[in-house]
C-alpha cells in the first residue's frame, strides 16, 4: 500500500513547486554576473580552458563534500592563495554533522520535501567557487552513501525503512546492507530501465538529479561525474549520462560529463606491473574499466582515472602515459582528470595502505601532469594530503611551474632522458625550445638537446622557491641540487 495519499500528494507536490519557482528566481538574482566558463581547449584538448584561457586544474581539499564543512570560505581562499583552482563535490550525507537532503516528518524522511539547509549549503558552494574561479567536478551518486559503512545505507534517506514514500516491498531495495560495494550491487544501482526498470524509486532519483542539476546548471564552472568509484553496470552510468545532458540542453548549456570506475587498472593489464584489486572482493572488475569511458565519447566528454593513483612509482607514470596514448589513437582527444591523488598516511614502521604513503602522494601529484594529464587534485586525510602545508607548497610549486612556461604546448617526452632509472626522473618538452623535468629524489640524467646556449632554473618544489637562474652551453647531464624533490626549467636562450 502506497504510505502517502494520492490528494495529499498533489498537494504536496504543487506546494514543492510553487516554492521551488520562488526559490529559482531568488537564486537567479544571487548568481555572480561574470561567471567563469569551463570548457575543453581548442587549442589542445587534452587541457581545460577557463574564461578562454588555458588552465591546468589543481587542486586539494579536507573533504570530498566540501559543502558540508562550516568554514567553507576560509578553505577555499586557503586554496587559491597557493595557485588551486580546482575541487571535488560529492553529493554526499553520511559524515557526523551533515545536513540530509530531504526533511523528516513525524520522524521520517519525505522525498517530496528537500531540506533547506542541504541545498543552501550546495548552492552557497556553487556561488563561492564561482566568485573565486574554481572549477568543480561534482559526483551525483555519492557510491559509500549505499553501502555498509558509517552514515551509510543504514542511515540513507533512499532506504525504504527512511522514509514514507514506498516500501521495501514496492521499491525492491533491501533495508540492510551488510556488505561493501565491492562485493555486491545495491540495487538502488540498478534502477534504470535497461537493468531492472525500477519506476518507483526511479521517478524520486530523478528528482534528486534535477534538484542537483536546477542549482548547477545555473553556472558554468561546473563538470559533472556520474558516481564514486562505481562498480555498477555500465548501463547505469550510461542512463544518467543521456538524462542529465538532456535535462542540460533544455536550458540551451553544453556540459561535460564522465564517470569514475573503481577498477585502479585503467589499462586493461598492458602494463607490466600493474597493480589491481583481488578478484575475490572485487568481483566487477570485468566491467568496471576506464575502457567504458574512453570507448564512448558520445557520453562522455573527458576521462576521469583517479584509480590509478593507486598504482606506485614507475608503474603509476607508464599506466597514466598509456591512458593518454590510448586517447591519442582513437583521434577523439579528450581532458584526463585525477580528481583524487591518493597518498598521505604514514605509520608507526612507515609500511603502507592501499592508498600509499604521504611520499607516495607527492610524487603521484606530479607524475600525472608530466604524463601530461588536464588535472590534480589532492585526496582528503587520511587517504590523501587534502590542503595540508605539504600539499599547499605542492600546489603553489605546480603553478609556479605552469606560469613558467609555454605549458599547453608540452607533451610528455621522457624518452629524451638518458641514463635514467625508473621513477628517477620525467620530462615535459615542446619542440626542442623548452624542457621540465621532475625528480622524485636525487637523481642525474642526460638530456637529448640541440646544441647552443641554455638557461636553466631549479624549483625546489617542497619550499616553492626559484633559484636563481643559471647559463648552460649543453645541458647534457642534469643533477639534483640535493636528494629533496626539483623541478629544473630549461630553455633556449
Amino acid at each position: 500500500m502506497i504510505k502517502e495519499n494520492t490528494r495529499l500528494f498533489v498537494i504536496v507536490s504543487i506546494s514543492a513547486c510553487l516554492v521551488s519557482c520562488a526559490d529559482q528566481q531568488s537564486r537567479e538574482k544571487e548568481v555572480p554576473e561574470e561567471k567563469p566558463v569551463v570548457r575543453i581547449y581548442s587549442g589542445n584538448p587534452f587541457y581545460w580552458e577557463c574564461d578562454g584561457k588555458p588552465t591546468l586544474l589543481i587542486g586539494g581539499s579536507v573533504e570530498d563534500n566540501l559543502f558540508q564543512i562550516p568554514d567553507l570560505k576560509e578553505h577555499l581562499d586557503l586554496l587559491v592563495s597557493v595557485g588551486g583552482n580546482y575541487l571535488r563535490c560529492t553529493m554526499s550525507s553520511r559524515d557526523q554533522g551533515n545536513e540530509k537532503p530531504y526533511e523528516k516528518v513525524n520522524g521520517i524522511y519525505d522525498l517530496t520535501r528537500p531540506n533547506p539547509s542541504y541545498w543552501k549549503k550546495f548552492e552557497d558552494f556553487l556561488r563561492l567557487t564561482c566568485e573565486r574561479d574554481i572549477v568543480i567536478q561534482i559526483e551525483l551518486w555519492a557510491t559509500y552513501d549505499f553501502y555498509h559503512s558509517p552514515g551509510g545505507w543504514a542511515e540513507n534517506v533512499f532506504n525504504p525503512v527512511n522514509n514514507s514514500n514506498y516500501t521495501t516491498e514496492e521499491s525492491r531495495l533491501p533495508e540492510i546492507i551488510d556488505h561493501t560495494a565491492q562485493l555486491k550491487i545495491n540495487p538502488f544501482f540498478e534502477t534504470v530501465p535497461e537493468i531492472n526498470d525500477n519506476k518507483p524509486v526511479l521517478e524520486f532519483q530523478k528528482d534528486f538529479v534535477d534538484k542537483i542539476l536546477s542549482y548547477s546548471l545555473q553556472y558554468n564552472h561546473v563538470l559533472y561525474c556520474i558516481d564514486n568509484e562505481t562498480n555498477a553496470r555500465p548501463e547505469w552510468g550510461e542512463y544518467w549520462s543521456k538524462y542529465v545532458r538532456d535535462r542540460a540542453e533544455e536550458t540551451g548549456k553544453s556540459i561535460f560529463i564522465t564517470e569514475m570506475w573503481d577498477n585502479w587498472d585503467p589499462t586493461g593489464g598492458n602494463v607490466e606491473g600493474v597493480r589491481q584489486q583481488e578478484h575475490a572482493t572485487h568481483p566487477f572488475l570485468g566491467r568496471s574499466k576506464v575502457a567504458n569511458t574512453i570507448q564512448a565519447p558520445g557520453l562522455y566528454d573527458y576521462i576521469d582515472v583517479s584509480n590509478n593513483n593507486a598504482q606506485n612509482g614507475e608503474v603509476h607514470y607508464l599506466s597514466a602515459l598509456y591512458v593518454r596514448n590510448w586517447m591519442e589513437r582513437t583521434g577523439i582527444i579528450r581532458p584526463i582528470n585525477n580528481v583524487k591523488i591518493y597518498g598521505g598516511t604514514i605509520y608507526e614502521d612507515y609500511t603502507r595502505d592501499w592508498a600509499g604513503s604521504y611520499k607516495d602522494g607527492e610524487e603521484r601529484f606530479w607524475r600525472d601532469v608530466f604524463a601530461g594529464h588536464a588535472s590534480v587534485r589532492f585526496h582528503r586525510p587520511p587517504y590523501g594530503h587534502g590542503l595540508s602545508p605539504v600539499a599547499q607548497h605542492h600546489i603553489r610549486s605546480m603553478r609556479m611551474l605552469t606560469d613558467s612556461l609555454d605549458f599547453f604546448n608540452h607533451a610528455p617526452a621522457s624518452e629524451l632522458l638518458k641514463e635514467r632509472e625508473p621513477n628517477e626522473a620525467f620530462c615535459l618538452a615542446y619542440r626542442a625550445q623548452e624542457y621540465a623535468i621532475y625528480f622524485p629524489g636525487e637523481g642525474e640524467v642526460k638530456l637529448l638537446t640541440d646544441p647552443g646556449l641554455h638557461e636553466m632554473r631549479w624549483l625546489h618544489i617542497r619550499s616553492s622557491t626559484w633559484r636563481n637562474p643559471e647559463e648552460v652551453t649543453d645541458p647534457a647531464m642534469i643533477a639534483t641540487p640535493d636528494n629533496d624533490q626539483w623541478v629544473v626549467w630549461i630553455g633556449k636562450k
